[in-house]
């Protein structure tokens, strides 16, 4: 069976999607890994994008989205069984498609979005939804949302969530590197793209509230990134970095906080976990169904996020969630998330 994952996000030199990409990559390899004779390729806009995909081939596509939906998709998926497409698929395409909707906060929250965005959202995610054969949710919450804001029959939606990268673990001697790297002694480490639905407010004023600790942030500024920003009175901006320096950033950290104010996934809160650091995160969205018990859930207040953070420093609390954070990221597996996209697949052939 052929199947081809649109990965045009991967690579991109501008923010946004940094999760949907990461997502789509770990789909691709997760396929791959569980169905050695599946065909399964990639359609990417960015060579670099190669690079996140293992020994996966590749389909060249434009990076702009309609000259990508319009021509170089339909054109990149000929010979192919079906094709998966992130909240908005091809007018055309020559095999039955599925549509990854990662959350409908463009109308749940639109306040989140520019008014361009949220008018090509509010007209196009719909459609792509009535025109795919299925539709998967990367969490059960998002799959709940799906059905609530975007009125989606529930049997036509599954659920395929995904794992860390593996090299999101525990590292040796990260202390002695993030020090001569970035210069950042004790630190609570924020990863995701500068955004308002981020509150990242809201955690530096949690941060100056606990004091003895200086707040990190690893992203790119997003939609009022730079508004937010500006805004900040402390803190360390690092921008995007590797992956190996992610690692070492969380295995570092005396602390990881994602004080989102809503989230399909919330994937740091896993590659956090992964690497032993203790976690500090909102209780919105499906970040609970993510952490389970292994990290301190609060309401994204300024007064809980610095309850929650002076909770995670104390050193039994400490200890408890670095053992516990690699345990239950152990749970989410390429092996799983590659099940899960071929059971989706497979309805979508049936239907």
């Amino acid at each position: 069976m052929r199947v081809a994952i649109d990965c045009h996000m991967l690579g991109q030199p501008h923010a946004g999607d940094a999760g949907n990409g990461r997502y789509a990559a770990t789909l691709v390899r997760a396929l791959r890994a569980t169905r050695p004779d599946g065909d399964v390729r990639a359609l990417v806009a960015y060579e670099v994008a190669a690079g996140d995909l293992g020994d996966a081939p590749t389909i060249p596509v434009p990076a702009g989205n309609v000259a990508r939906l319009a021509r170089g998709a339909p054109r990149g998926l000929a010979g192919s069984d079906a094709a998966l497409f992130h909240y908005v698929v091809p007018l055309r395409a020559p095999c039955p498609l599925l549509v990854i909707v990662h959350d409908p906060s463009f109308r749940m929250f639109p306040e989140w979005t520019d008014r361009r965005t949220r008018l090509l959202l509010n007209t196009l995610v719909p459609l792509s939804v009535r025109r795919a054969r299925r539709v998967i949710a990367v969490s059960h919450r998002v799959k709940a949302d799906i059905v609530t804001a975007l009125g989606v029959d529930p049997e036509r939606i599954d659920v395929v969530r995904t794992a860390p990268d593996p090299r999101f673990h525990a590292r040796e001697g990260a202390e002695a590197r993030v020090a001569e790297r970035f210069g950042l002694g004790r630190y609570c480490l924020a990863v995701g793209d500068v955004h308002p639905r981020k509150n990242i407010g809201a955690l530096a004023e949690a941060v100056r509230r606990v004091g003895g600790i200086e707040l990190a942030l690893v992203g790119t500024p997003g939609h009022r990134g730079q508004e937010i920003l500006g805004g900040l009175t402390s803190g360390r901006f690092l921008g995007r970095v590797t992956d190996d320096d992610l690692a070492d950033l969380y295995s570092a950290a005396a602390v990881t906080a994602y004080p989102s104010l809503y989230e399909g996934f919330g994937l740091p809160v896993i590659e956090a976990m992964a690497c032993g650091s203790p976690v500090v995160a909102s209780n919105r969205g499906a970040i609970p169904e993510v952490a389970g018990d292994a990290a301190l859930l609060v309401e994204p207040t300024p007064e809980a996020i610095a309850e929650g953070l002076r909770a995670a420093l104390e050193p039994s609390t400490s200890g408890r969630l670095r053992a516990a954070g690699p345990l239950r990221a152990a749970e989410f597996t390429h092996e799983a998330t590659g099940l899960a996209g071929w059971a989706a697949i497979e309805r979508a052939l049936r239907a």
